[in-house]
């Protein structure tokens, strides 16, 4: 009683003082920053009972570290709002969503565009510009506000990653990969702003675990629509990241028809086969959207997909490799040059390529990735029998392979970084796999020892 007594007094004065930091804030700050100070708390008492209603069923210590990743999550959009408008001084795609979502939600707020108009509209970057416009006619034009609901998405996202892995790999080290997921510096950044990555974040994270529920025997038809809604949501702002998703999903379905498990099929034949179908449809359609949306300015219809493909590295090479941050890309003249593209592109940068203090960081989470795979080496000798009774992995290993090879052609390392907190939470399922234990060799049975008797005297 007496603790309680004593937590109730405590909370108590938080409260005071909040009130009182919120009163002067409101009197000598703009709302672009004590309009946060109003929505974080409401986010943290809303998002409580939505995360024990989400994880029922999951293992009980999943809720407080996703509860800390959740202060981590809006921590990062913290910093992220300062390197965008303090350090950077506004020059940042959030500032740019920003500037349209606050007049756009006046206009709609006011009557002078029709309300029909509060629903989010168009591709990329206009997607993105009219979903935060959507965001502001509800919570107000308040940018750091709008990063820690953009973060929320993000945090989301990332929970969604993490179930699907519990779900789907046997023998996972859940804490492990919960922890890396939630805390790696890259995804409590990058996906917590306002601006694709965390609506990226959500959308993939929603489609992954949907899959993750399919390859591991779950319910069909609400898989299929978390992993409809999700590779939708990514399409209309990045087409080409959804078609990775879906042709990793495809190709894993592809093994589900031949994966044993449990000493069943992960799924009957027929209906593998009738997903199958219909994921490749699907991505016939994603990767001419894709196509059609990276394509560099060109209204010839007889160029060739190929000559289209190649047009859209040689143009993201030349846009990447400006700025301060840029390197040497990797060449790919052929099969034998994959994988060392695709493990540089999904490491870099070391510590020995650090060139500044913004990249330090990213470089001592890699390096640290990179030891930490070279001591945890029987996890990764793993993977080849962990792919033979896990599909999920390999849609995994199929996007981290795709993502890196599509990438190669990025020649600066903030673009870089950014992109592939994306893939991220799949990259570091291997460091998670359950070790490779040493089969023990069984000699033949013994014959059994005579039975000694006590001898007796007469």
């Amino acid at each position: 009683m007496r603790v309680s007594h004593l937590l109730g007094r405590v909370a108590l004065f938080v409260a005071i003082v909040y009130v009182i930091a919120l009163g002067w804030a409101m009197q000598e700050l703009s709302y672009d920053v004590w309009g946060a100070m109003v929505l974080g708390p409401l986010m943290i008492v809303l998002t409580v009972p939505l995360l024990q209603r989400s994880l029922r069923g999951e293992p009980s210590w999943l809720f407080p570290i996703a509860f800390a990743g959740l202060l981590a999550k809006m921590a990062g959009s913290l910093v992220r709002y300062w390197v965008a408008f303090d350090a950077y001084g506004g020059a940042a795609d959030a500032g740019r969503y920003h500037e349209f979502g606050r007049l756009y939600a006046a206009d709609i707020r006011s009557g002078r565009v029709s309300l029909l108009n509060f629903i989010p509209s168009g591709t990329g970057t206009n997607f993105m510009d009219r979903l935060t416009a959507t965001i502001y006619t509800v919570f107000g034009s308040s940018r750091l506000a709008g990063f820690l609901l953009f973060g929320w998405m993000g945090f989301w996202g990332a929970l969604w990653f993490v179930r699907a892995a519990i779900v789907a790999i046997p023998g996972l080290a859940a804490r492990r990969y919960a922890a890396l997921i939630f805390f790696l510096p890259s995804l409590v950044y990058w996906p917590s702003s306002i601006g694709k990555e965390a609506w990226m974040c959500l959308c993939l994270g929603l489609a992954s675990y949907g899959g993750a529920r399919l390859l591991a025997g779950g319910n069909t038809f609400g898989s299929v629509v978390q992993v409809a809604l999700g590779l939708t949501g990514a399409a209309i702002v990045r087409p080409h990241l959804a078609g990775m998703w879906l042709a990793g999903l495809a190709v894993a379905l592809i093994a589900g028809l031949f994966i044993h498990r449990g000493g069943q099929r992960v799924r009957s034949r027929l209906a593998t086969a009738g997903l199958l179908a219909v994921a490749l449809v699907g991505l016939s359609f994603v990767a001419a959207f894709a196509i059609r949306y990276l394509e560099p300015g060109t209204d010839d219809d007889t160029v060739t997909v190929s000559k289209s493909i190649g047009d859209i590295f040689e143009e993201t090479e030349r846009r990447s490799e400006q700025g301060g941050s840029g390197f040497e890309t990797i060449d790919l003249n052929g099969p034998l040059s994959w994988p060392n593209a695709i493990v540089r592109t999904m490491t870099r940068p070391l510590l020995n390529e650090a060139g500044s203090t913004a990249e330090l960081l990213p470089a001592l989470e890699m390096t640290s990735l990179v030891l930490a795979a070279v001591f945890g080496w029987r996890r990764f000798a793993n993977i080849p029998h962990m792919l033979r009774k896990c599909p999920y992995l390999l849609f995994a290993l199929s996007i981290v392979m795709m993502f890196g090879l599509a990438f190669t052609s990025i020649g600066n390392l903030g673009i870089l970084t950014r992109q592939r907190s994306l893939a991220l939470p799949l990259m570091v399922i291997p460091w998670c796999l359950p070790p490779l234990v040493a089969r023990q060799r069984t000699s033949p049975a013994a014959p059994p020892r005579p039975m000694a008797f006590a001898s007796t005297r007469t």
